[in-house]
């Protein structure tokens, strides 16, 4: 076969059907049996394998009357064309696994105090039961997460609303867990005496308040609307990003908070906890935007509302 210079381009156009012939050629070495194993007649897989080594401007086998035999470079191209085929299977596994939500990514973002709640435990019986879908958690503030599910940098968002409708259109949402506001104080604060079960939103008029940066979409900002609503005027606030911090200047008697009662569960020093007397809930959500929802995020939200989806 006469040499020429290779075109890469020409290469790049070959049809992998051409590789298929070839395949069963090269493992029958007989065009007939090869034939007869692909459905078709000997004339045009003979045409077909031509076709291939003009493409390739080399011969792949040695014909003679009686017998066919791979040449180097057909020897060399049938295993690497075994290896494809093997790749391409495995891909396309790969795909259906991703498809059917068995297997893949999701990237979830989080507000610090959905940590101590239902969704680490969901996430942990979920990778038990969905061993090859990875996940990663990045803690993010709300309007973080929501400019990030927008432009489909995120997977999921979870985050607090006391506010019903705040959520940018067109995301959407499912409750992941009910709770209600509660009180910090610290340990030796006069109000513990005077309110023993429940304390309402008023007693912060005057008092030093530690509340969370007001933030769009956060808690903070939030609450600061909620106490405007109540006409609750607190002495001073106290503005920090973490509820760790909020509670470790309550502990140090460096004022009150308001928080999820989730966070009444961990054995905070110095720190007592009321409920208040009015019902003020911080549920926590899943967002997600319907038009990105990938088969990983339903089958996780499957396992964090059973029965809503298989």
């Amino acid at each position: 076969m006469a040499s020429s210079p290779l075109d890469s381009s020409r290469l790049a156009r070959t049809n992998p059907r051409l590789l298929h012939y070839f395949t069963a050629v090269a493992e029958e070495l007989s065009f007939s049996r090869a034939a007869l194993r692909l459905n078709m007649s000997q004339p045009p897989l003979s045409l077909h394998i031509r076709e291939l080594e003009t493409l390739l401007d080399t011969r792949l086998f040695r014909r003679s009357t009686r017998s066919v035999a791979l040449t180097a470079a057909g020897r060399l191209l049938l295993t690497e064309t075994q290896k494809i085929q093997q790749l391409t299977q495995e891909s396309l596994h790969r795909v259906c696994q991703i498809g059917r939500g068995l297997s893949g990514h999701m990237a979830i973002g989080l507000v610090g105090t959905a940590a101590w709640g239902r969704l680490l435990p969901a996430l942990r019986r979920f990778q038990q039961q969905q061993p090859e879908v990875r996940w990663t958690v990045t803690e993010l503030t709300p309007g973080q997460q929501a400019e990030a599910l927008l432009s489909h940098r995120l997977d999921l968002g979870i985050w607090r609303s006391i506010d019903q409708t705040a959520l940018p259109p067109p995301l959407a949402r499912q409750l992941l867990e009910q709770e209600r506001l509660a009180m910090a104080l610290p340990a030796n604060h006069p109000l513990l005496s005077r309110h023993r079960r429940a304390i309402p939103l008023k007693a912060l008029e005057s008092e030093a308040l530690v509340c969370l940066l007001p933030q769009p979409l956060g808690l903070g900002e939030q609450l600061i609307s909620l106490l405007a609503q109540h006409r609750v005027r607190p002495r001073w606030i106290h503005q920090v990003m973490e509820p760790q911090t909020a509670l470790a200047l309550v502990g140090q008697g460096q004022g009150l908070t308001l928080l999820p009662e989730g966070y009444a569960r961990i054995g905070w020093p110095r720190i007592e906890w009321r409920s208040l007397c009015e019902t003020i809930d911080a549920d926590l959500y899943a967002v997600t935007h319907p038009e990105a929802l990938s088969p990983a995020v339903q089958r996780f939200l499957a396992v964090l509302h059973p029965g809503s989806e298989a």
